[in-house]
């Protein structure tokens, strides 16, 4: 994080991670000594990691001349910052103490990720999306649902430790600040939902931009993120059905985020192809 210092955008990004990683040590060290669970703490901690990353987000915007998700490093700061964002909505509407606490591990997780692998943050010449809003509003509404998804795998994980407590008869430790199976359960597929309907809003506003410009979306790149659609699509009907219940939904919705986030590769890398990609000369000096 050395070359932070020397931008303004990196620095308040790599503050807000390094906020995010604080909020999680310091809920970890309550549940490992037996004490309890500082969730203001990690709240505040948390508000002021989500305030530096938003700054960050908005400086790297205005130098971009669009909204920041135009390579790996952006993306992967985007999603933690649309994690953190969705905490703050469904956390205290659902009064799921522990989800701050998980929110902040991932979305360190992620920014940390990104800080380490310095090749993620390639240059690309501003007015990525060209001032079209139909395709900027399809990337944003797609990596805010892949947010949701988060939450969605963050709330299974959470499940699968609730319902091995039980099994076992715990109740002490992190097993007494998580909610019942039944509430997570609940809370994981009205996530599931409405990530989903925010991915199918995204697709047809992307739907809108490929029809009048088919040339300029790589067909690889389109069958990916369909793929992801549907996947999200089948757990949720084998959902409704009772076909995918419980255990195996959970199990199924933290893979299916596992791929949708590998899946975040190939998009990314058919959007760089030599044909499509920015020459030398347009692209900024590397920051």
């Amino acid at each position: 994080m050395l070359d932070a210092l020397a931008n303004p955008d990196r620095l308040l990004l790599a503050l807000g991670t390094l906020a995010y990683g604080t909020a999680f040590l310091a809920g970890l060290l309550a549940l490992l000594r037996r004490r309890p669970f500082p969730g203001p703490a990690v709240a505040s901690i948390l508000a002021l990691g989500f305030l530096l990353q938003t700054i960050g987000l908005n400086l790297r915007g205005l130098q971009v001349k669009g909204c920041p998700l135009g390579n790996y490093f952006e993306i992967a700061h985007f999603i933690g910052w649309s994690i953190a964002l969705l905490y703050f909505i469904v956390g205290p509407v659902f009064r799921v103490r522990l989800l701050g606490f998980f929110a902040a591990a991932l979305a360190a997780a992620l920014g940390g990720i990104a800080f380490l692998i310095p090749g993620l943050d390639r240059p690309y010449p501003p007015g990525l999306f060209g001032g079209n809003p139909w395709i900027e509003l399809h990337a944003t509404l797609a990596l805010f649902s892949y947010g949701l998804f988060a939450l969605v795998a963050l709330v299974a994980v959470m499940f699968l430790i609730q319902r091995h407590g039980l099994k076992q008869k715990k109740y002490s430790g992190i097993y007494q600040y998580l909610p019942s199976v039944e509430k997570l359960d609940t809370l994981g597929r009205r996530l599931l939902l409405t990530g989903l309907s925010g991915l199918t809003a995204a697709l047809l506003f992307g739907a809108v931009f490929y029809l009048r410009n088919s040339h300029l979306v790589p067909v690889f790149k389109l069958v990916v993120t369909c793929l992801v659609w549907l996947g999200y699509f089948a757990v949720a009907i084998l959902q409704q059905q009772g076909r995918l219940v419980t255990r195996r939904h959970a199990i199924a919705s933290i893979l299916l985020f596992l791929l949708a986030l590998l899946s975040l590769w190939p998009v990314q890398y058919a959007r760089n192809l030599p044909e499509t990609a920015p020459t030398p000369e347009q692209a900024p000096a590397a920051r």
